[in-house]
């Protein structure tokens, strides 16, 4: 079983963290991101700034890694969303690294949504492993030794997430908090959903502003500040 929790942990900047744990795999991770986003005509790019880090507990292994950006293509038309830039992946303790390139689509032809990597042992500084095909379909794994793997991640079983009812969730969790707007907009009342947008971000206006008057600072509920990152409060391996 996968348990995953999110937290907005800060406005200014707006930072969001993650969590996720598989306690029978005895692995988590924990990340932390920040967007930038720039407009570039019929595009709107968006760089993922921040990182998280994958622990496998069982090998004592700690993964580093960093987050590719995201563009919304064709936002006048039929919008779809693409990954690109590169992925850095690193492991202190093993001396192993990894870059993985997200390649945008061409203006002409070519193929959507295409991965290459390298998996590198930086002391003999020898590539041990490459990776190519479609980060969303199949991938090719090629190692130094001659052999070949093949994963198709469309056929990857899916497991359905579980949700806790709106009614039992609390008053920040986003289906509660955001649940007039989202029924509004499902029901196509766009003035509706305009409305109660509005009165959330003005209830938050004032809570910000007294918080500002008591010197009172948001404490995030799931996530805590450590160094220029986030981490989580009850991690795995707390518990083992």
């Amino acid at each position: 079983m996968l348990m995953f929790v999110a937290e907005q942990v800060s406005h200014h900047p707006p930072v969001s963290c993650f969590y996720c744990e598989c306690k029978e795999k005895k692995m988590c991770v924990n990340a932390h991101v920040w967007t930038k986003s720039k407009f570039m005509g019929m595009s709107i790019g968006v760089s993922m700034v921040g990182e998280g880090v994958l622990y496998l507990l069982e090998h004592e292994e700690e993964y580093v890694f960093t987050l590719p950006s995201a563009y919304a293509r064709s936002i006048l038309t039929i919008p779809w969303v693409e990954l690109g830039g590169k992925v850095n992946i690193n492991c202190a303790r093993t001396g192993y690294s990894a870059t993985v390139t997200f390649h945008t689509k061409p203006f002409y032809g070519g193929k959507v949504h295409r991965v290459t990597a390298e998996v590198k042992h930086n002391p003999t500084n020898t590539i041990v492993c490459k990776a190519q095909g479609e980060w969303n379909g199949t991938l090719e794994f090629t190692y130094s030794n001659g052999e070949t793997k093949v994963i198709d991640t469309s056929k990857l079983p899916v497991t359905k997430k579980k949700i806790r009812p709106i009614a039992k969730q609390g008053p920040l969790e986003s289906r509660h908090l955001w649940q007039h707007v989202t029924n509004s907009l499902k029901e196509g009342n766009i003035d509706a959903a305009t409305e109660h947008k509005h009165h959330l971000e003005e209830r938050q206006r004032a809570e910000e502003r007294q918080r500002a008057a008591l010197t009172t600072p948001w404490k995030p509920k799931y996530f805590a500040k450590e160094g220029d990152g986030w981490q989580y409060l009850n991690p795995l391996w707390k518990s083992l």
